[in-house]
């Protein structure tokens, strides 16, 4: 874990670093937030759960910004390994937007995530805890207000626990 907060810290203060000479930018961050929707597949379990989120986010500068993402679950899945539920999962993103024209940003982020699923016959859980997350997406803004963002996670959990790869469907507004 500490390895993985190490490079994530690293990569957040590089980019941060990269970003000072914006000043004026990172003065007046433009803040936002969203709700959506996630569908996760998780490997060693072979379970597929879906959670709704929401993010807080800060666009530094026109392309470096943090968001920070809470998930709950609402469904659970029955394989061969067990019965899961994911109760929550909490993470922390370095954000990278790439601009392709007016109205489309294309979306890389990486960062640290905590994540808790329940399994109902109380053996060891895999996809559970502490996991790397690193994504690509882009965002349709539909006016200065309102966007659209789809993006795709993997998170890779540490001591061996599998991975999880993550699709979400988000409403994005300005604040």
């Amino acid at each position: 874990m500490k390895t993985m907060l190490f490079a994530t810290a690293a990569i957040a203060a590089a980019a941060f670093g990269a970003t000072t000479a914006s000043a004026q930018s990172l003065s007046q961050p433009q803040v936002y937030g969203s709700m959506g929707a996630t569908a996760t597949d998780n490997k060693n379990s072979d379970s597929s759960l879906n959670s709704i989120n929401g993010r807080v986010g800060a666009k530094l500068t026109p392309h470096f910004g943090v968001e920070g993402e809470l998930a709950a679950g609402t469904n659970g899945d029955s394989t061969n390994s067990g019965r899961y539920k994911l109760t929550n999962k909490k993470a922390a993103y370095a954000v990278g937007f790439v601009p392709v024209s007016d109205k489309v940003d294309l979306i890389g982020r990486v960062g640290v995530s905590d994540t808790k699923l329940k399994k109902y016959n109380n053996q060891a859980i895999a996809e559970d805890g502490t996991a790397l997350d690193v994504g690509v997406g882009a965002q349709v803004h539909l006016n200065d207000s309102y966007a659209i963002r789809g993006d795709y996670t993997r998170s890779s959990f540490k001591d061996d626990k599998g991975d999880a790869d993550n699709v979400t469907v988000s409403v994005v507004k300005k604040f």
